[in-house]
C-alpha cells in the first residue's frame, strides 16, 4: 500500500523556499530594486520558459524587499478575459498606492478618487462605441436613418481604399467619400480627447507618486506575473500601459514572461496593419519582437538553468517517501531544468506507482523501472508510442547506450583511437531516438549489475507491464503523435563469409527421435555436410504483425484471417505474424524491397539455418541441450505465440538472431529437397 508518509501529490503553487539555488539571484535583484541609488522609472523583465520557476523567484523578490517598498501583484493572465486588461493594472496600481497614503488624509484620497474616474470615462479606443452619421443626408443610396460604423475594425484595414470598398458593399454610392470624411474627422476629435486623457492621467499619477511615496523615500514595485499567458493584443495593452500610464519615478515594475511568447505576440499584432513602402509590396519598417521589448524593458534578467545538484535536491525535496531512494534522480536527470514539467512527471508517477501496489500484489512494477518509463513518456512521447508497441526495444536502446559506454571507458581503446571504433548498429526503428541526451542519461544512470532498476534483462512481457500502466496517465491531445518512421524495416543481424555444417549427423537424428520428434521430418536432415555460403545479413527476429500491418496498409493485400478487418489483435502488435502463405510473405519481400531501396528477401534454407544454429553443428541455436526456457516450445506451456525476443538474449543464436527455435514456423526460399544442399533448391521456395 502507499506510503502514509509519502507525498501522494505534489501541488503547483510557486515554490516559498529556495530548493533551486535561486537565492542569489533573488537576493541580487532585491538589491538594484530597493537601492536608492538606482533611477527610476525601471522596467525589469524576468525571461523564462513555461514552468521554468518565474512566478517562485519574483515571490522570493517580493518577499525580501524591505518595509520602504510598496508593492502591487497582478496575475495577468487571471484578468485576460477582462475588456480591458491595461484598465485592471492601473486598478492594482492604484490601490497599492492608496495602501501607502493614511486613511484621514482626504486630500490624498480624492486625488486617486480623481485618477479612477479618469480610467472610466469612455474614451478608450477599443471601447469608444458606435459612430452615428446621418446617413439620409450623406448617402441618398441608403435611404433615411443612421449608419453606425464601429471604429474597432478600422485599425485591421490597410489602406483607406479598403474601407471605401467595405462600405460600399454595406450599400454606400455616390456619396461614399463625404461618409468617409465624416469619420475621418469624428475619429480626430476623440484622438484629440485620447490624448488629452493620456496626458491628464500620466501627469496625476506622477504628482500622486511623488507627493506620498518619492517625497517619502518609499518606492512603488509592481510585480506582473503570467503575461505570456495572455492573449497577444492583451499582453501588448499591459506593455503599452506601463509606457503611457505609469512610466514615472519612484516606479519598478518586474515583468514575468516567455520573451518568444511574447515577441512572436508583438510581430503578429503589428504585422496586420499591413505597413506598406509606397511601391505597394515593401514593407516600410519591421516591427521585431526584440526591438519592442528593448523599448520597454531596461533590464532583462534570463532565469538560469538549473545545476543538476540542485535539481536533485528540488526533486527529493517534493516527496516525504520515495519508494525507491534511486527514484528521484531519474527526474532529475531526464526531464531538463524545468520545474513545473518535474513536478507533473513525479505527480504522474506517484499516481501509477500506487496504482501498481494496489493492483500488483506481487511486485512485480518496480518503482524505479516505472519512473524511467514515465519519464521517457514525457521526453519523447513519439519514442513512448513506438515502446508501447514494441516494448522489447526499450530493452534494445538501453542495450545500445551501455555498449557504447563500454566501448567509450574501453582502457584498450586510446583516446586518439576512438573515432575509428566501431559502434553497434541501433535497431532501425530507434534511428531517430539515439542521440537524445535525456534518453541516454536515464537509461544508464544505474550500473548494469543492479538489480531492478535497468532494463536490459526483461523480457518483453515483463516490459510490457509497464506500458500498460502508464497508458493510465496519458494525457489527451487534440492529434494523435506522429508515428515514428521506419517501424517497418528489419533489424538485421550479420552472418560472415565461410562454411557451416548444415544437417545433423546419425547420432544427434537418433536422439531427436528418442526425443519424441517426427523420424521423417528429423530423418531428412541426413547426411550431415559443408556448405560455403557468402556473407549475408538476415532479420534478427521474426517479422511482427506491427510491421506487416503497414504492408497491407500500404498495398491493400489481404490480411491474415484471424485480424480484425485490417487491424492485428491490439496486444499483439510485437508478437510474430502468423497465417500467411508463401506467396503472401514473398510479396512483402518485394514491397519491403522496393520501399527501403535495399535488397531484402527470402533467405534460403541454408542462410536461414546458419544463421540459426552457428557454424559448428548445434542442435539448437544455444547449443545441444534442449532447455524450455529458451523458447516457445510445448514444454513452456506458451499455448499461444510470444513477442519477438521473449527469450533473448539466451535462446538467441551464435550470431545474435532470435526464435530459430520455437514460437512460429517459418518461410525460406529453398523447396524441400533431398541433401545434400544446393543452390538450386532456391528457385521456387519452400518451408
Amino acid at each position: 500500500m502507499p506510503d502514509e508518509q509519502g507525498s501522494m501529490i505534489v501541488n503547483d503553487l510557486p515554490a516559498d523556499k529556495d530548493a533551486l539555488d535561486f537565492m542569489p539571484y533573488v537576493l541580487t535583484l532585491a538589491d538594484i530594486i530597493e537601492s536608492p541609488t538606482t533611477s527610476t522609472p525601471l522596467t525589469i523583465g524576468v525571461f523564462g520558459g513555461w514552468g521554468s520557476g518565474k512566478t517562485s523567484l519574483m515571490r522570493m523578490v517580493s518577499n525580501h524587499l524591505p518595509g520602504s517598498v510598496r508593492k502591487a501583484w497582478f496575475d495577468a493572465w487571471k484578468y485576460d478575459k477582462e475588456e480591458t486588461l491595461w484598465r485592471a493594472l492601473l486598478v492594482h496600481v492604484l490601490q497599492a498606492v492608496q495602501n501607502a497614503i493614511p486613511n484621514d488624509d482626504g486630500v490624498a484620497i480624492a486625488r486617486l478618487t480623481d485618477l479612477q474616474t479618469l480610467l472610466y470615462q469612455d474614451i478608450d479606443r477599443e471601447e469608444l462605441g458606435k459612430i452615428e452619421v446621418d446617413a439620409g443626408k450623406l448617402l441618398s443610396g441608403l435611404g433615411t436613418g443612421a449608419l453606425q460604423i464601429g471604429l474597432s475594425f478600422l485599425p485591421v484595414l490597410s489602406t483607406m481604399s479598403k474601407l471605401v470598398e467595405e462600405l460600399q458593399k454595406e450599400g454606400g454610392t455616390t456619396a461614399t467619400a463625404k461618409l468617409v470624411e465624416a469619420i475621418k474627422c469624428k475619429r480626430s476629435e476623440i484622438h484629440i480627447e485620447q490624448i488629452q486623457f493620456l496626458e491628464q492621467f500620466h501627469e496625476k499619477f506622477a504628482q500622486v507618486v511623488d507627493a506620498y511615496l518619492v517625497k517619502k523615500n518609499l518606492r512603488l514595485v509592481v510585480f506582473i506575473d503570467d503575461l505570456d499567458r495572455c492573449l497577444p493584443e492583451k499582453a501588448i495593452e499591459v506593455l503599452e500601459a506601463i509606457k503611457l500610464f505609469l512610466d514615472v519615478p519612484g516606479c519598478v515594475f518586474v515583468l514575468g514572461l516567455d520573451q518568444e511568447v511574447i515577441a512572436r505576440g508583438i510581430e503578429m499584432k503589428y504585422r496586420e496593419f499591413g505597413l506598406v513602402d509606397l511601391d505597394g509590396k515593401t514593407p516600410a519598417f519591421t516591427i521585431t519582437g526584440a526591438h519592442y521589448l528593448e523599448k520597454i524593458i531596461q533590464l532583462p534578467f534570463q532565469i538560469p538553468p538549473i545545476e543538476r545538484e540542485d535539481m536533485s535536491s528540488f526533486v527529493n525535496s517534493l516527496v516525504g517517501s520515495w519508494p525507491h531512494d534511486a527514484c528521484p534522480e531519474v527526474f532529475a536527470v531526464g526531464l531538463g531544468d524545468n520545474p513545473r514539467k518535474v513536478k507533473r512527471t513525479v505527480n504522474v508517477f506517484l499516481l501509477l506507482w500506487s496504482l501498481a501496489q494496489r493492483r500488483d500484489p506481487e511486485i512485480r512494477i518496480k518503482p524505479v523501472r516505472l519512473a524511467k518509463v514515465v519519464a521517457i513518456q514525457q521526453v519523447s512521447p513519439q519514442l513512448y508510442e513506438l515502446l508501447k508497441r514494441t516494448p522489447r526495444l526499450l530493452r534494445e536502446l538501453e542495450t545500445y547506450y551501455r555498449s557504447e559506454e563500454k566501448i567509450a571507458q574501453s582502457e584498450r581503446v586510446k583516446k586518439e583511437e576512438m573515432a575509428q571504433v566501431e559502434r553497434p548498429d541501433p535497431p532501425p526503428a530507434l534511428a531517430g531516438y539515439i542521440h537524445q541526451t535525456a534518453l541516454r542519461q536515464i537509461l544508464t544512470l544505474h550500473p548494469e549489475t543492479i538489480r531492478d532498476v535497468n532494463f536490459i534483462d526483461q523480457t518483453p512481457v515483463e516490459l510490457r507491464r509497464y506500458f500498460t500502466l502508464t497508458r493510465r496517465a496519458e494525457a489527451p491531445v487534440k492529434e494523435p503523435v506522429e508515428q515514428p518512421r521506419l517501424v517497418f524495416e528489419p533489424q538485421l543481424v550479420s552472418i560472415p563469409a565461410g562454411p557451416f555444417l548444415m544437417g545433423s549427423t546419425e547420432e544427434d537424428i537418433k536422439a531427436q527421435i528418442n526425443a519424441g520428434l517426427n523420424s521423417d521430418w528429423v530423418g531428412r536432415q541426413r547426411p550431415q555436410h559443408t556448405v560455403e555460403l557468402p556473407a549475408y545479413a538476415i532479420g534478427k527476429y521474426p517479422v511482427t504483425n506491427a510491421e506487416y500491418a503497414l504492408f497491407v496498409q500500404e498495398t491493400g493485400h489481404t490480411p491474415p484471417s484471424h485480424w480484425d478487418s485490417r487491424q492485428y489483435p491490439e496486444d499483439k502488435s510485437d508478437h510474430p505474424v502468423v497465417y500467411v502463405n508463401l506467396e503472401d510473405a514473398r510479396t512483402y519481400c518485394t514491397w519491403l524491397a522496393g520501399k527501403t531501396g535495399k535488397d531484402y528477401r527470402l533467405p534460403t534454407e541454408a542462410e536461414w539455418e546458419k544463421a540459426a544454429r552457428g557454424t559448428d553443428g548445434w542442435i539448437y541455436p544455444w547449443g545441444d541441450q534442449f532447455d524450455p526456457k529458451k523458447c516457445n516450445t510445448d514444454e513452456s506451456g506458451q499455448g499461444d505465440t510470444t513477442p519477438v525476443g521473449q527469450y533473448s538474449p539466451a535462446g538467441d543464436s551464435p550470431f545474435g538472431a532470435a526464435d530459430m527455435a520455437g514460437n512460429v514456423w517459418e518461410w525460406t526460399a529453398s523447396q524441400l529437397k533431398e541433401y545434400p544442399y544446393s543452390e538450386d533448391q532456391s528457385s521456387k521456395g519452400g518451408l
